[in-house]
């Protein structure tokens, strides 16, 4: 228990005295200056990142990231097991990435306004016209250059298997024609959600080849779910 709450006590002071920095790239933001301003934001997140994973005595075995484009519009979409599947996105892509993050997110002091840094939106669940608010939002954060991390289950599995994909997920990707990467997040759940306390596990990060969208057809839009959600199954252990 007691490395638990150093963690988090870690992450929480770590994410408060950099907060004027979040500040500032969202003004930065603002005022034009976001993509000038995004290869710092994601070296500086991706730093924070791996010194919480060190912090909890992850290893880390990441495949696969050569598969990531130059696109300008990507899509990351992965499987949701565990909280730490967010700060592993953080930690390996190789761009900043911003989340469709819960509701609830918007009122975790500090840590709220580096989700806003990172051009991601907050979804209200169980609710569809805000949920398609937010998917509009992040449309619109895509189509300005930032790249989007998606949970298509909705919730985290709490475990080693994978939960059906909500088709509507995919919207986020084929309504401004970006580019999917999908992503197996294998193991992120033994760290908190076994036992409820934090602890050292090994996690496996499998980047798979990406699946553009831009003009594809009906059926190949409605095929993506099933499709996706193979591919991101096929790289779980199941252990």
């Amino acid at each position: 228990m007691l490395k638990t709450i150093a963690v988090l006590s870690y992450i929480w002071i770590s994410a408060a005295a950099s907060s004027p920095l979040a500040v500032l790239f969202l003004l930065l933001e603002l005022i034009g200056l976001g993509r000038a301003s995004r290869p710092a934001l994601g070296a500086f997140t991706r730093v924070w990142a791996r010194s919480i994973l060190l912090a909890i005595g992850v290893k880390a075995t990441v495949t696969g990231l050569g598969n990531v484009p130059d696109d300008e519009r990507l899509c990351f979409i992965a499987n949701h097991s565990g909280d730490l599947d967010i700060v592993m996105m953080l930690a390996y892509m190789p761009r900043p990435v911003g989340f469709v993050a819960k509701s609830e997110a918007a009122w975790f002091p500090f840590l709220n306004i580096w989700t806003l840094a990172l051009g991601s939106s907050f979804i209200v669940r169980n609710n569809p016209r805000q949920g398609k608010k937010a998917i509009d939002r992040s449309v619109r954060s895509i189509e300005r250059g930032h790249a989007m991390v998606i949970y298509p289950e909705g919730t985290r599995s709490r475990g080693p298997g994978i939960l059906p994909f909500h088709r509507g997920a995919f919207k986020l990707a084929t309504r401004p024609g970006a580019t999917i990467i999908p992503v197996t997040i294998d193991g992120a759940y033994k760290v908190w959600e076994v036992h409820g306390r934090i602890e050292a596990a090994d996690v496996r990060i499998t980047v798979h080849p990406p699946v553009k969208t831009a003009g594809l057809g009906p059926e190949a839009r409605r095929a993506l779910t099933e499709t996706v959600q193979a591919t991101i199954a096929s790289g779980l252990s199941g252990t």
